[in-house]
């Protein structure tokens, strides 16, 4: 009997990496360059080369789309083997996902208004309440700003990339004062744009949050861990700062 129960558990140990091994995961994410991007049917860019090495590493097969973030959200929170990234932790999400961080890798979020309103003068977040923001729908900077008492329809206006806050923005326009994002992201937009890298000036600073890739609770642990593991050689090996350096050097 209790050579039985062993041969049992060797069994389970063993087949339950190869059992994750051959599931295929359907990997989301957004328009965010330079960390996500797409262009010609290829996604690129720095978070998607890290995430395309940890999944070659782990040996797993998968399909990588871009959706809008709260689409690729949604369907990263309620089906199975679904990988999402990049994704911040922040409270609210945190039970519904199985989180794996990209070591090293963080960003610093802020308000910006336009170069040419300077009619606006912003010295704190409280002050940021008599003006209209542009937020990309369902973004760590989005429920934020909820949480800090912004009201949607009053100086909330939620969009579903970041690119159309700068339209909304242009003096043609002016249907936002304010926009949020970080300085790289806004600088690759301004650059594919045809406007002036220095349009956006940095207002208000909003928080700092590491890079993570996250599966919602459906995935089993066992998938989870092979590609926690994988991510940990690629880092151990120094592969995530020639991806890194490769990017950056672009926008020196």
């Amino acid at each position: 009997m209790i050579l039985r129960c062993c041969l049992f558990v060797v069994v389970l140990v063993l087949f339950q990496p190869v059992s994750a091994l051959s599931e295929r995961l359907h990997v989301v994410t957004e328009e965010w360059p330079p960390y996500t991007q797409s262009c010609d049917g290829k996604t690129s860019g720095v978070v998607t080369e890290i995430v395309r090495a940890t999944l070659d590493r782990a040996g797993l097969a998968y399909s990588l789309d871009v959706y809008p973030w709260a689409r690729a959200y949604d369907m990263a929170r309620t089906q199975k083997n679904v990988l999402i990234y990049p994704i911040f932790k922040m409270p609210k999400r945190a039970e519904h996902f199985k989180w794996i961080k990209i070591q090293g890798l963080s960003v610093e979020m802020y308000l910006f208004s336009p170069k040419y309103r300077t009619d606006i003068t912003l010295t704190s977040l409280d002050e940021a309440r008599k003006y209209r923001i542009g937020v990309t729908r369902e973004t760590s900077t989005h429920h934020f700003l909820l949480s800090r008492g912004f009201r949607e329809g009053v100086n909330l206006f939620p969009v579903n990339c970041e690119q159309q806050n700068e339209l909304k923005s242009s003096p043609d326009v002016a249907r936002i004062d304010l926009t949020t994002g970080d300085a790289l992201s806004l600088a690759y937009w301004l650059k594919h744009s045809g406007r002036p890298v220095d349009y956006w000036v940095p207002r208000v600073p909003l928080f700092q949050e590491d890079f993570y890739m996250a599966f919602g609770q459906q995935t089993s642990d066992a998938v989870v861990e092979i590609v926690e593991r994988a991510f940990t050689d690629i880092y151990d090996e120094g592969r995530l700062d020639t991806i890194v350096e490769a990017y950056w050097r672009l926008f020196e």
